[in-house]
């Protein structure tokens, strides 16, 4: 399930990202890799292993950024070769 990180929001990682990649049944195709980056709502994400993702901040290149929130293990597991 979604998990809140009580910290800044980032609306489009919770109601798009997130929330997506946690509906198994609706959403069954989408796959992840660890640290690929993507873009969405003019940001930049990546999910490290163990379900963890990521807002890429402007100006930096090596892993770093800010914290969204994570997918259950058991979405994480679903979605990489890690299940």
């Amino acid at each position: 399930m979604l998990q809140d990180t009580g910290t800044q929001e980032d609306p489009t990682a919770e109601n798009l990202l997130l929330k997506r990649l946690s509906d198994l049944e609706n959403n069954p195709e989408e796959s992840l890799v660890p640290y690929e980056e993507f873009e969405m709502g003019g940001e930049t994400y990546y999910f490290t292993p163990g379900g963890f993702l990521y807002r890429r901040e402007l100006g930096t290149e090596e892993i770093g950024g800010f914290f969204c929130g994570y997918l259950s293990d058991e979405a994480w597991r679903y979605r990489t070769d890690e299940g």
